[in-house]
């Protein structure tokens, strides 16, 4: 197989040529990432059952999925957790599972036939994977001015910013932590309340059926049910104002009319995010995988530049984590492994065994490593830190390999050199004596 590099020259210089080009082509081309994508292999499912005990959601809701799931047998473990009203199983799949998304299927298919079996007014069960990746960039949009930070204002400007990072090619997700939440308030006017003759819980009711949200009503017949919706919402809070009331004599009123209907963040605030001790909301945004980091890092810093120009006085942008450092220090790891070890092999090689060994065990550094990078690209294997790792731990087989190889290859030649010389020195010995005879 390799006779022919020996015989033909061109061949070999070709070959080494191709490997040094498709080598450097795969490198600029190959995923950069902080880790290797892993696979999700454990799932939580929630279901709700408002009012039951906790010994109730065991028996009637808890123990009916966990003997459905226990049919699956790709399940390793199963855990469950069964309050007031609430049931929750943990499912962790065996390690041997690489492609879950059947498993997962299945789950769900069991959980609908467990639903089946659940008691009226149980919710219906939800599947939630837990996801084994990291943020690739966090920011934070800080209040800096003295006072009460103005957290309505925070929250819009972090959707905005979410909306320009979820535009980025290559953005899998992005998320928000210490983002308040906002309501529609309706506060009631008390005198006003009694004066139509209705009572708190009674408006709220009636606020409630307006919405379109809430079944209008059902459409039954022998073969079948239907909901039926009402095709409207309820989209500002002028609409809320304009819900029609009835009061207890039978007439109707306007809510705006016995209420103030208006916007505003919930209170108690239910997330608080403090950076350097400043109240923020912190955006995080998650690179797909198969990406260079790299490159989605250089678009993100543009859309991170252009959305601080345009921020309020008393607010500020900053990255509080960026992963694409960590992963140039990680290649710049194996760039410093492969020149200081390409340096020292070829010296040490030089001073003991020779010129053409070191040129010979020198050579098979680089070309080793640009191999590897074209078969990463056949492979669909990204840069990362299991693979960078693996590949410095390669190159120092390879090292000791290369340098068995020549010293046994020396070996060889010296023999046959040795040989050559006794079997030369019988012929030339042999020659006088026949022409002596003759």
């Amino acid at each position: 197989m390799v006779r022919p590099f020996f015989t033909n020259i061109r061949l070999l210089i070709l070959t080494v040529v191709l490997i040094v080009a498709g080598g450097l082509s795969a490198y600029q081309s190959l995923p950069r990432q902080e880790d290797p994508q892993l696979v999700s292999r454990v799932a939580v499912i929630t279901t709700a059952f408002p009012g039951a005990s906790a010994e109730r959601v065991e028996a009637l809701v808890t123990r009916v999925l966990e003997e459905e799931l226990a049919t699956i047998e790709d399940i390793d473990v199963l855990e469950s957790d069964s309050r007031v009203g609430f049931s929750s199983v943990t499912v962790e799949l065996v390690d041997s599972v690489t492609n879950t998304a059947p498993v997962w299927s299945r789950v769900r298919d069991e959980m609908d036939e467990a639903a089946t079996r659940f008691p009226a007014g149980t919710s219906a069960p939800d599947l939630a994977e837990v996801l084994v990746k990291a943020y690739t960039v966090v920011a934070a949009l800080t209040w800096d001015l003295p006072g009460e930070p103005n957290y309505a204002l925070l929250r819009r400007y972090a959707e905005e910013l979410g909306v320009a990072l979820r535009g980025i090619d290559g953005t899998e997700d992005v998320d928000f932590f210490g983002r308040p939440e906002e309501e529609i308030l309706v506060e009631v006017n008390a005198p006003e309340l009694v004066a139509v003759g209705l009572s708190a819980q009674g408006l709220a009711d009636q606020v409630a059926l307006s919405d379109a949200k809430t079944s209008a009503g059902q459409l039954r017949s022998p073969d079948q049910t239907l909901a039926i919706e009402v095709d409207s919402g309820l989209e500002s809070t002028e609409q809320i104002r304009q819900i029609p009331i009835r009061t207890q004599d039978g007439q109707f009123a306007r809510l705006g009319d016995i209420a103030q209907v208006r916007r505003g963040l919930r209170d108690p605030l239910t997330n608080l995010a403090l950076v350097g001790g400043r109240p923020a909301v912190v955006v995080g945004a998650m690179m797909q995988s198969g990406q260079r980091i790299d490159q989605w890092r250089a678009s993100t810093q543009v859309v991170l530049d252009d959305f601080r120009s345009r921020l309020s006085d008393g607010m500020a942008l900053e990255v509080i984590f960026d992963q694409s450092g960590y992963v140039e220090t990680r290649i710049s790891t194996l760039r410093v492994n492969l020149r200081l070890g390409a340096a020292l092999v070829v010296g040490v090689t030089l001073l003991t065994m020779g010129w053409r060994s070191a040129l010979v065990v020198g050579a098979a550094l680089p070309l080793t490593v640009f191999a590897v990078f074209v078969w990463m690209t056949g492979l669909g294997v990204p840069i990362h830190q299991m693979s960078v790792t693996g590949l410095i731990i390669a190159l120092g087989l390879l090292i000791d390999n290369a340098i068995v190889v020549v010293e046994g290859t020396d070996d060889i030649e010296n023999t046959a050199s040795v040989i050559n010389s006794l079997t030369c020195g019988n012929l030339s010995r042999k020659k006088p004596l026949a022409q002596a005879r003759g």
